[in-house]
């Protein structure tokens, strides 16, 4: 599963790869079918066999649910809470890929990006999963901002999810790049100039403000005042884009991001 989630899209390798997988776990192939033959992927006639059910839907996407997928089963999302937490994950999966991809970085990939998203509040649901109690007596504090949620945390549990986290995805054998974006992904870009940490944080400033967003007629201005774009300034290569180019994102982000949650059963009735 690691090797699967560090190839390239452009491997030669990738879609042999995904249809192992899908060969080897009966409950990911008989997901992989039904997205396949559901109205979402439109096939012209009905698809039977896993190789064509992986070269419809395209060895990337599957790729991506098998990732996502490999988090979901560690770790069941049963609550809404648990659900939105996915939820936001995936998106901001998605549009820190969408970030990189529209401004790369040397030595940076975009499935890097993917994975740094998904992963990156890893330890939030560990929190939330093995330790409600914890989690309750922290939303008691009433904190109000990243910086103060991580206070909150050390005070109550004696470490934060960022760090939590980060203890996991080492424990997964994850690259060791992902085992810092996620404990630093709270940190200041001045203590941490990395340009894939910059890619990660204007993502999960997007989603947050995305879900927050109650409309306008100036959203350009409203994304503006939002973000704290003074912290790129520490990083001059990072993919630094403006509020135009980051909504200019938002369609795709949505429509990527809602199919991977339709196709997981994360979605709201």
């Amino acid at each position: 599963m690691v090797r699967l989630m560090s190839l390239s899209p452009q491997s030669e390798e990738l879609f042999e790869e995904v249809l192992a997988v899908a060969q080897e776990d009966p409950g990911f192939a008989l997901r992989v079918m039904h997205i396949a033959n559901s109205a979402m992927s439109s096939p012209a006639s009905r698809i039977e066999t896993l190789d064509r059910a992986v070269a419809r839907l395209g060895a990337a996407h599957v790729a991506d649910l098998v990732t996502t997928v490999a988090m979901t089963r560690v770790f069941v999302p049963r609550t809404s809470q648990e659900k939105d937490l996915w939820r936001h994950a995936i998106e901001v999966a998605t549009a820190c890929r969408a970030i990189i991809r529209c401004h790369p970085v040397n030595g940076v990939s975009a499935e890097q990006g993917y994975l740094a998203g998904l992963l990156h509040d890893i330890g939030h649901f560990i929190m939330i999963d093995q330790a409600p109690s914890f989690v309750e007596a922290v939303d008691a504090l009433g904190w109000a901002t990243p910086a103060e949620q991580i206070g909150a945390e050390r005070e109550v549990c004696g470490t934060d999810h960022a760090e939590l986290g980060a203890q996991v995805c080492a424990y997964w054998s994850m690259p060791e790049r992902i085992v810092s974006l996620v404990r630093d992904h709270h940190r200041s870009m001045a203590e941490v100039p990395s340009p894939l940490l910059a890619g990660l944080k204007q993502a999960d400033w997007l989603s947050v403000w995305r879900q927050s967003h109650a409309g306008g007629n100036n959203p350009i201005e409203a994304l503006q005042l939002a973000f704290p774009d003074s912290e790129m300034a520490h990083v001059p290569d990072a993919p630094r884009l403006t509020a135009a180019e980051l909504l200019r994102l938002l369609p795709e982000v949505s429509e990527v991001s809602t199919r991977t949650v339709a196709a997981l059963g994360l979605a709201t009735h």
